[in-house]
C-alpha cells in the first residue's frame, strides 16, 4: 500500500532534523577544533589519543565527552559539553574565578524556555561570547527539535529555524551551503527507509538529550547537596567563631569597665582633692584679708583721730588768732578814728586803707578755716 503524501508541517519537520542531526555536528566539530587550536596551538588537535587524553586531562581528569572514542563519533550533546560547557575553555570572571563559556556569557542571560537569542553577535565585540551565543543558539534549535510533541513543523516556523541556524554557522565560520541545500529537498528526497532512519536518529538524539539532562540534574542537586553541607559546616564553625568571639568581646569589655571605673575613681580623688585645697586657699586667703581689713580700719580710724585731733588744735589756735586780730582791728580802728579826728592821716590815709583792707581778708581767711574745720569734725566741734 502506498503512503499517503507528506503534508508540508511534516516535509518541514524532517528537512529541520536533517540539518540537526546531519549539519549541527559537522558544525560543531569544526568549531570545537578552531577553539582548540586557538588555545593550545602548542598541540593541534588532530583527533589522536595524545590529544584526546590532553583534552581529558584540562578538563580535570573527568568528562562527559567519550575521549576514548574519535571526535567524529561525539553526537551534539557531547560536542556542547566539549565547548561551552568545557573547562578547558573556561575564562576568568571579573572576580577572577575560572567559569565556563555557557556561565559567564549564556545563562546571565536567562532566556524564557522555548525562546532563543535575538543575536548571537556579542555586543562588545567579544569572540568568546559571540562563539558561546552561536554554540548555545544550535543547542537551543536541537532541543526545538527534539522536545517536539509532534512531527511537524510550520512553514513561519521553520524559515525562522533555518534563519537562526545560518546566522549561528556564518559567526561560527561554518559554510552554510548544506544548510540552504536541505531546505532546497522535496518530498521526493525522504523514502520510507530515510524517514525511519531519520525517526531512529531523532530518538537516539533524544535519549542523548535526556540522558545529559539527567546527569546535568544529578550534577546540580550533588554540587546543591555539597553547596548546602558545606553551607551548615561554615555556618557551625561561624556560629563556634561567633561565640568565641563573644565571649572574648565581653571579657575584653568587662576589663575595659574596670580599667575605666579605676580610672574614673583616681579621676574623682584627683579632683576632689584639687577643691579641697582650692578650699582651703580660698579660706585661708579670706582670713588674711579679713584681718587686713581690720587692720586698715584701725588704721583709718586711727588716722581720721589724728586729723580730727590736728584739725581741733589747728581751729583752736585759729580762733585764738582770729580772736587776737579782731582784738588788735579793733584797736587799729581806734587809732584810725583817732587820727581822722585829729586831722593827721594826710598822705598816709592810703596806705593805712590798705593795711585795713588786708587785715579784712586775713579774718575772712580765718572764718574759711574755721568752716572746713566743722565739716571734718562734725557740728559745732569748732
Amino acid at each position: 500500500m502506498a503512503l499517503a503524501p507528506y503534508r508540508d508541517e511534516q516535509l518541514n519537520y524532517f528537512k529541520f532534523a536533517t540539518i540537526v542531526l546531519d549539519e549541527f555536528p559537522k558544525a560543531l566539530r569544526q568549531t570545537f577544533k578552531s577553539m582548540w587550536n586557538i588555545n593550545f596551538g602548542y598541540h593541534p588537535w588532530d583527533d589522536s589519543i595524545t590529544v584526546r587524553n590532553l583534552f581529558l586531562t584540562t578538563e580535570g581528569g573527568t568528562t562527559r565527552v567519550p575521549t576514548h572514542h574519535s571526535y567524529d563519533e561525539w553526537d551534539c550533546t557531547a560536542l556542547f559539553q566539549a565547548t561551552i560547557y568545557a573547562r578547558s575553555f573556561a575564562l576568568p570572571d571579573s572576580t577572577g574565578i575560572y567559569r565556563t563559556l555557557s556561565d559567564l556569557y549564556v545563562k546571565p542571560r536567562r532566556l524564557p524556555h522555548g525562546s532563543f537569542h535575538p543575536s548571537v553577535k556579542s555586543p562588545g565585540g567579544n569572540n568568546a561570547e559571540t562563539y558561546a551565543l552561536a554554540i548555545d543558539q544550535l543547542r537551543l534549535l536541537r532541543n526545538s527539535m527534539s522536545h517536539s510533541h509532534v512531527s511537524e513543523i510550520k512553514k513561519v516556523t521553520f524559515d525562522q529555524y533555518v534563519q537562526l541556524a545560518k546566522e549561528a554557522f556564518k559567526v561560527l565560520g561554518v559554510n552554510i551551503n548544506s544548510v540552504d541545500a536541505v531546505g532546497g529537498l522535496t518530498e521526493s528526497d525522504f523514502p520510507t527507509r530515510r524517514v525511519h532512519q531519520l525517526e531512529e536518529d531523532i530518538r537516539m538524539e533524544l535519549q542523548a538529550g535526556n540522558k545529559f539532562l539527567q546527569d546535568e540534574l544529578k550534577n546540580q542537586l550533588l554540587d546543591i547537596q555539597s553547596d548546602i553541607v558545606q553551607s551548615n559546616q561554615e555556618r557551625q564553625n561561624d556560629q563556634k567563631r561567633t561565640e568565641t568571639e563573644r565571649k572574648e568581646e565581653i571579657h575584653d569589655l568587662k576589663n575595659q569597665l574596670k580599667d575605666d571605673k579605676n580610672e574614673l575613681k583616681d579621676k574623682l580623688e584627683h579632683i576632689t582633692s584639687i577643691i579641697i585645697q582650692s578650699n582651703q586657699k580660698q579660706l585661708e586667703d579670706r582670713k588674711v584679708t579679713e584681718k587686713e581689713l581690720v587692720n586698715l580700719t584701725k588704721q583709718l580710724q586711727f588716722n581720721k583721730d589724728e586729723v580730727k585731733e590736728e584739725i581741733r588744735i589747728t581751729a583752736e589756735k585759729t580762733t585764738a588768732a582770729s580772736r587776737g586780730v579782731t582784738e588788735n582791728l579793733a584797736e587799729l580802728k581806734e587809732k584810725v578814728n583817732d587820727l581822722i579826728i585829729s586831722k593827721k592821716l594826710g598822705n598816709s590815709l592810703i596806705t593805712l586803707d590798705y593795711c585795713f583792707y588786708v587785715v579784712v581778708i586775713a579774718f575772712k581767711h580765718v572764718k574759711q578755716m574755721r568752716f572746713w574745720g566743722s565739716c571734718i569734725l562734725g557740728p559745732g566741734s569748732l
